[in-house]
């Protein structure tokens, strides 16, 4: 038997208990109905718990039985909360195909999701995570339009796990403390982001998620999920009042994360708060000339246009040029190199260069 079933078959109503008293003192339902000054259609709704024993009922019951009041509103309780728990496993056991489609080993692995096989205990954990009823309201929320969730997902081919990533992000977000959205901080900031770019200092997702914050942004930096093929995403949460940068470790290149970073900041800066921006979902299609716009600012926070002038000025690129510009530009060597072998494409190969490149791994998940 499954547990619903054993649940379901050591259920008893509190009108159990009534029958077996009035058996016990040899009393009959139409007598009791007549003590208690109620028809004897409606004892019996009370009896077969169709009907719930009010406190006014728990009294006369006192009366006529000899049982405190207390003990049949108790009785009423729990059978009310067994009831309860009924229906949300039945509702939990038609989840179970929905709960199929997520990635939950990845979900489990996050701390997200119980470690059980058991579908019900599943869903109900995905529920919780996406604040949902039901996965009608997943659907509605994720599939279609929404006031909640201003993309549909519908068109991509793995909704279930692009929604986590995003969803991650959200709780990801409630954990940072971030001042009142303020732009012209935002834009004073700017060199500031570019000097952590630059120094990479041992805690430097640390320092740029603070700065961030104190400007009013929250950033937070998500795991890669499979399937889920995404490089950031901006939108504006908490009713429009915090603009939410959300970045992955995909590539794992540093040149990648300042280029996505720079990229979504260029959204916040230029665009609407009624606009999200997920990239690397070609099914999603975006707005392109706000795209644009945002990939040239990204560029130009990377390398101004007269140092790319001047790096490109170069017929050859070694490992100590590279330095040395990185030097002079205050930009790391890293990013240099991203952007000369873009340029150049044979220069991947070229392990000194590659030496000069940062790895970028998100290792834990705080929410």
């Amino acid at each position: 038997m499954t547990d619903l079933q054993i649940k379901k078959s050591l259920l008893s109503c509190p009108g159990d208990s009534i029958q077996e008293h009035i058996d016990h003192v040899g009393m009959s339902q139409a007598e009791l109905a007549e003590r208690l000054g109620r028809s004897v259609p409606k004892l019996n709704e009370l009896i077969k718990g169709k009907a719930p024993i009010t406190k006014e009922t728990a009294t006369k019951l006192e009366y006529v039985l000899g049982v405190p009041a207390s003990f049949w509103l108790n009785l009423e309780r729990t059978y009310q909360d067994e009831l309860l728990e009924i229906e949300q496993m039945e509702h939990l056991e038609q989840c179970q195909e929905w709960v199929a489609s997520f990635p939950l080993a990845k979900m489990k692995s996050f701390g997200l999701l119980p470690d059980t096989r058991k579908k019900p205990e599943l869903a109900n954990g995905l529920l919780k995570f996406f604040r949902v009823a039901s996965p009608t309201q997943w659907s509605d929320i994720y599939n279609g339009s929404s006031l909640a969730f201003k993309i549909e997902l519908r068109h991509t081919a793995e909704p279930q796990a692009i929604s986590v990533w995003l969803r991650l992000g959200e709780l990801q977000a409630d954990k940072i403390k971030v001042a009142a959205f303020d732009k012209k901080a935002l834009r004073n900031c700017l060199e500031q982001i570019q000097d952590i770019s630059y120094k990479h200092s041992a805690t430097w997702l640390e320092e740029l998620q603070a700065l961030c914050a104190s400007c009013g942004v929250a950033l937070v930096y998500t795991p890669c999920i499979a399937k889920a093929p995404i490089y950031g995403a901006t939108r504006w949460i908490k009713n429009n009042s915090v603009p939410l940068i959300q970045i992955t470790d995909r590539q794992k290149d540093y040149n990648a994360f300042w280029f996505t970073l720079f990229h979504e900041l260029g959204h916040i800066l230029y665009h609407g708060k009624k606009d999200i921006f997920i990239d690397g979902i070609e099914s999603i299609k975006p707005d392109k000339e706000k795209e644009d716009e945002a990939d040239a600012f990204a560029a130009r926070m990377l390398l101004s246009e007269k140092e790319r002038n001047e790096l490109f000025q170069y017929p050859n690129f070694d490992k100590e040029l590279i330095l040395q510009l990185s030097q002079k530009f205050k930009k790391h060597p890293g990013i240099i190199v991203a952007q000369v072998q873009r340029q150049y494409n044979d220069l991947y190969r070229n392990v000194r260069l590659n030496s000069l490149k940062t790895k970028v791994e998100f290792t834990e998940l705080s929410i």
